[in-house]
């Protein structure tokens, strides 16, 4: 009896304490739901020991249930790893528990899945989401949400581990299925249009993706994220197939929308890392450096890793090599965590670090990467992927460099094959591999083939500059130019020169290259300009005159300090942007703004064919040397070539100037000085004309275009120590700005009876509206500025025309100046001219100017070298662009210098090259600066000077008589007067303006005095 009352008591212990603990089970598991749906996810956080302990006690529904809530709670606070375990472990406990649902089963699946590739485990990620979707189809069928879904991320799971010919088979797959059609459409297609991108099937995922875009415009409007990640996918597409206006447009069009909606940043963050890339690929550096510090961030993603190795790339091309290694290591040891070596993207940055590698010179470790690229690109990419030739290129560029070129030639040439066959020979990247094996045939010494891959390499370079030129600001075109197309024309002056002796004709195709490329973005422009001016299309008239006004208020906004920009609530760096936009937009619209980049192919037999007996042009050249042996790199040396031809010339002949830096340096300093100090140059002649008059002295007339230095010099005052005379008395010589210019004079004559009357402004006012109510001892110049600060922003280094604490001084000689030439007028035949003094010789008046016959300007110009900026900040803002650093100074200049205010409607009395530009100028034969250092400006090799000079010749003016240095007033009155008696007297212009030098040299006997001015143009 006693053990059956034992056992019952132990029995009944045992009752009580299970009944306890399901009672602590209960409470655990109401007390976690609680939790759970109030979202007091802390409180299952600080339960999780007790979880656990649960787990490891009973493996049942309910441990499921408290790992499900445990798991979430930790992705609310943003644990990943720790999520993931927990979920791992929930997973278990339900596929052990009998009947349980595999529709759950199959949901666990997929979030894991979803979760692991957030935390960049794409390899498991793939595993559960080809779970879950079998697991969908088997038990909700294939038309159902969640096994299309689930596929879809499959898919995309596939295409981030490079797998992507199954990403289209799994997406073709699903486009079969009725449902997916109706309800999946754009979602399936935008993939499928990237898989097709991703095995360098472009046209295809073109088509597909702008299919897709119209889709989602029936379906969702041109306002939605759909749309605009649409526009962001389609661009990518474009962008490698080098349509970059059009990728541009619509990386920009997404941004505008994604700006009016509420979305999550990563789109907004592709966007722009996208666009930052076009930039870069087209040499718009600056712009893609912004937007990449823009959107970096510091979470080790891949996302960040592409970034990362983008901004590096830019960096390179910027020259900050060190910084780019940088860059490049932190993205590689990212894609190294998440993707491994053995993927597309790690392989991808391991080739462009090998890049910045070579640029810094270690070129052992550059070798070394580039064959580890390389190779692991013949495992990963189809050969008959555009990307892999990148690959096989580079490969072959790096043994070229090593001086392996059998090996070099081989996979150069291979490249080149693969991209005749699957690009267009206007492709950039063809143009890549042609210039390569262009100087890799120099370095073979096979003249023939390296020239006609330069050519193809050339051909490929216009179609480009037709191509992208209509949809960029001319600053983006400035950039495209030089940092991706003008260092190949380089390299082929060096070459054509090399083998000049066997293939004199390579010296005519160095003049043919020079004639499209010299000026090219002035031209453009100016013909743009003209275009538009010209057409019927009253529409595009005032969206041109728009872009006009807000150039014009921007050019106002400089000279405006930054109380002032705040009072005002003017957004200067939005008004250049909205200026570039409307450029663009402009350039997109208008047929005529496009034809003025359809370059003719004029020759330098176009030029002979309109020289007379006795007359020779000379092409100056200015080019940096290069050797194919030279690592890919210049020397350290600068050369100019002067080429010329008469009317007899078989081929252009060589003048040959070797010591560029030198005459850009040394013996520049020395002309200076000279000029400066009114003594004896005894060297200049020498240096830089002596070569040149050799071989020109016989001729009666010589056209120069100079390159470079020789824009800074007046050649007319170069003084012969063996005759003991000047050039201006030894030969005729007429400054051009490109030779081609010839063509234009001579076939299109200008519309001189479209003109209006001739101009002339003078002695202006610079005191007009400083206030008249002061006492007369307190309008002296020295008053009015005492408390003044002349170092206000942009303006503030015009104070080297500003000596103590006076303000701009008038000039008594410019009122002679233009009465005198009034007169001439007025005894002559010629059109009687408009006269504007004193007050009215103001900025408004100058601006209102409509195609005068003559535009003369008699005041102070100026020049502000870099050098004479102050460490302000507007004033590095004001240097950045060069059509700001050089003007004219008009009426109302002292109330501006002095009060710090603008005149009525925004004027400051201060004319710069950048508004200069804006005057309409379209059929006026000559404008006249008669004022200081009116012809200098920011030298751009190849493009000349960005100063007055190109501002007048882009508003359309025919010629040009400007300065090179501060010029005597009184000397400067007398020169004009000379040059107009003998013009309108009947003398051609040049004829006239050199005769009135000689005139004035009898009386002052320096060059300071008389040789000032040139004359541009004809």
């Amino acid at each position: 009896m006693k053990n059956i009352i034992f056992l019952l008591f132990i029995f009944l212990q045992f009752l009580s304490s299970h009944s306890n603990a399901q009672n602590l089970e209960s409470d655990l598991f109401k007390n976690m739901e609680i939790a759970f749906n109030s979202e007091e996810y802390e409180k299952i956080l600080d339960k999780e020991t007790e979880i656990l302990y649960h787990l490891n006690e009973n493996s049942d529904s309910i441990s499921a249930e408290l790992l499900y809530y445990l798991g979430d709670a930790y992705l609310a606070y943003d644990s990943l790893d720790k999520a993931l375990d927990i979920m791992e472990k929930e997973l278990e406990v339900r596929k052990q528990l009998p009947n349980t649902d595999p529709i759950l089963i199959a949901d666990i699946h997929d979030n894991l899945a979803y979760y692991l590739q957030l935390n960049n485990n794409f390899q498991k990620a793939k595993e559960y989401f080809t779970i879950s979707s079998e697991l969908y189809k088997e038990n909700l069928g294939i038309s159902s949400p969640s096994y299309v879904e689930s596929r879809i991320e499959l898919a995309k799971t596939h295409g981030l581990l490079g797998k992507h010919r199954i990403v289209m088979d799994i997406l073709e797959d699903l486009l079969k299925i009725e449902f997916v059609k109706e309800e999946y459409h754009y979602i399936v297609n935008k993939e499928l249009g990237m898989a097709y991108f991703d095995i360098g099937y472009y046209s295809k995922s073109e088509k597909i993706l702008k299919d897709n875009l119209q889709f989602i415009k029936n379906n969702f409007g041109q306002e939605s994220v759909e749309y605009a990640e649409g526009l962001v996918t389609l661009a990518i597409p474009y962008y490698y197939r080098s349509q970059y206006s059009e990728a541009e447009l619509l990386y920009t069009q997404a941004l505008d929308i994604l700006s009016k909606i509420s979305v999550e940043e990563t789109l907004k963050i592709n966007a722009k890392n996208n666009l930052a890339l076009l930039y870069w690929k087209i040499g718009l550096y600056n712009e893609a450096l912004k937007i990449f510090e823009e959107i970096m961030g510091n979470e080790p993603t891949l996302s960040n890793a592409g970034t990362y190795a983008n901004y590096a790339q830019n960096l390179i091309a910027t020259n900050q090599k060190e910084k780019a290694v940088i860059y490049f290591n932190k993205a590689l040891e990212i894609i190294k965590e998440v993707l491994g070596l053995e993927s597309e993207l790690y392989i991808r940055v391991l080739k462009e670090k090998a890049l910045a590698l070579n640029q810094s010179n270690d070129l052992d470790n550059y070798y070394k990467l580039m064959k580890e690229s390389f190779l692991a690109s013949q495992e990963i990419l189809d050969k008959s992927n555009p990307e892999y030739s990148k690959y096989e290129l580079k490969w072959g560029i790096a043994n070229f460099r090593m001086n392996n070129i059998e090996k070099a030639e081989k996979h150069i040439t291979s490249a080149h094959q693969l991209r005749s066959k699957y690009l267009n020979k206007n492709h950039p990247l063809y143009a890549e591999s042609s210039k390569e094996l262009a100087e890799l045939s120099w370095f073979k010494n096979n003249p023939k083939k390296a020239k006609s891959y330069f050519n193809k390499t050339f051909d490929n370079y216009f179609a480009q500059i037709e191509a992208y030129f209509p949809a960029l600001s001319e600053q983006q075109k400035a950039n495209f130019y030089t940092n991706t197309l003008r260092t190949t024309f380089e390299e082929f002056n060096s070459f054509a020169i090399a083998y000049k002796d066997n293939y004199p004709s390579l010296l005519g195709e160095m003049y043919d290259y020079q004639l499209s490329t010299k000026g090219l973005i002035m031209y453009a422009t100016a013909k743009a300009r003209k275009n538009i001016l010209n057409s019927d299309d009253f529409e595009l008239k005032e969206k041109y005159q728009s872009w006009i006004g807000t150039k014009e208020l921007i050019s106002q906004l400089y000279s405006m300090s930054e109380e002032e920009l705040q009072q005002q609530d003017l957004k200067l760096d939005s008004l250049i942007s909205e200026s570039n936009e409307l450029e663009k937009e402009l350039s997109r619209s208008s047929a005529e703004f496009a034809e003025a980049y359809e370059a003719r192919n004029y020759t330098w037999k176009d030029v002979q064919a309109q020289l007379k007996e006795g007359e020779a042009a000379i092409e100056m050249i200015r080019f940096r040397e290069f050797t194919p042996d030279s690592s890919g790199l210049f020397k350290d040396k600068v050369n100019y070539a002067g080429l010329l031809i008469d009317k007899n010339s078989k081929h252009p002949e060589l003048i040959l100037f070797e010591n560029g830096l030198e005459l850009e340096n040394k013996y520049i300093k020395n002309y200076r000085n000279a000029i400066r100090y009114q003594v004896k140059d005894n060297y200049s002649y020498d240096f830089y004309w002596k070569p040149i008059a050799k071989e020109t002295k016989q001729y009666d007339k010589l056209y120069f275009s100079p390159d470079g230095i020789y824009n800074q010099i007046s050649v007319n005052v170069l003084f012969n120590n063996e005759t003991e005379k000047y050039v201006l008395e030894e030969q005729n010589v007429q400054l051009l700005t490109n030779t081609k210019d010839l063509i234009a004079y001579r076939e299109e004559k200008s519309s001189s009876n479209l003109a209006s009357s001739p101009t002339l402004f003078g002695f202006p006012n610079y005191n007009k509206g400083i206030n008249e109510s002061m006492d007369e001892s307190e309008t002296d110049a020295s008053k009015i500025v005492e408390n003044a600060s002349l170092n206000r922003g942009l303006r503030g280094s015009l104070q080297r025309y500003i000596r103590g604490n006076s303000l701009v001084t008038a000039l008594p000689g410019t009122k002679e100046e233009v009465n005198k030439i009034g007169s001439i007028y007025e005894s002559s035949d010629f059109q009687q001219p408009k006269t504007y003094l004193e007050n009215e010789a103001d900025e408004i008046q100058l601006k209102s100017v409509q195609n005068p016959q003559v535009l003369h300007i008699a005041t102070h110009g100026f020049f502000l070298e870099d050098n004479e900026t102050t460490n302000n900040e507007q004033d590095d803002k004001y240097s950045e662009n060069p059509l700001l650093k050089s003007g004219l100074i008009m009426a109302g200049a002292n109330s501006f210098i002095a009060s710090g205010l603008n005149q009525g409607a925004r004027q400051d009395g201060i004319l710069t090259a950048y508004e200069a530009m804006n005057l309409n100028l379209k059929n006026t034969e000559l404008v006249v600066l008669s004022a200081c250092e009116t012809g200098l400006g920011d030298l751009k090799n190849g493009e000349g000077v960005y100063g007055l000079r190109r501002a007048f010749q882009v508003a359309g003016a025919d010629a040009i008589i400007m300065s090179l240095w501060s010029v005597d007033d009184e000397a400067t009155q007398e020169l004009m007067t000379a040059f107009y008696q003998n013009w309108l007297g009947g003398k051609d212009k040049l004829t006239a303006f050199n005769d009135a030098q000689k005139t004035i040299k009898e009386k002052y006997k320096t060059p300071f005095y008389w040789g000032a001015f040139v004359m541009v143009g004809e």
